[in-house]
């Protein structure tokens, strides 16, 4: 007993560390597998879309994870959105038509951010017509 309060005074209470964060699979994705990263399986990766581009945000769940202020965002291509700055889920899209220079410009804002911060794991592959 004695001893075990010395190691204890000694070494401290060692905090659980936290589990690992899923990992997203490097490789092309299709729209329909996206949506299956939106945060509703916690044992998967959020991913979102950009531009073609697919970034791993899991690291940023506190934001893009259910309840988090861009979480509606996981699991889809936010191209449009961003470029428009809106949360309306018709913009959820990949289509960059009518877009003027400003939206085109804070798009690369978004895009240079997404670079800087997540790992980009693939490119979202075409829908079919």
């Amino acid at each position: 007993m004695v001893v075990k309060r010395l190691l204890s005074k000694l070494f401290g209470h060692r905090k659980a560390q936290p589990a690992p964060l899923p990992q997203a699979e490097e490789r092309d994705y299709s729209l329909e597998e996206l949506a299956t990263f939106d945060g509703s399986d916690p044992d998967k990766p959020l991913l979102i879309a950009v531009r073609g581009h697919v970034y791993d945000v899991t690291r940023g769940k506190d934001f893009y994870g259910p309840g988090g202020p861009y979480g509606m965002f996981a699991g889809k291509d936010c191209t449009r959105a961003l470029a428009k700055v809106s949360f309306d889920a018709d913009l959820f899209t990949g289509d960059l038509e009518g877009l003027d220079r400003d939206e085109l410009d804070k798009l690369e804002e978004w895009i240079e951010m997404f670079e800087g911060k997540y790992r980009n794991v693939g490119r979202l592959l075409a829908s079919p017509r």
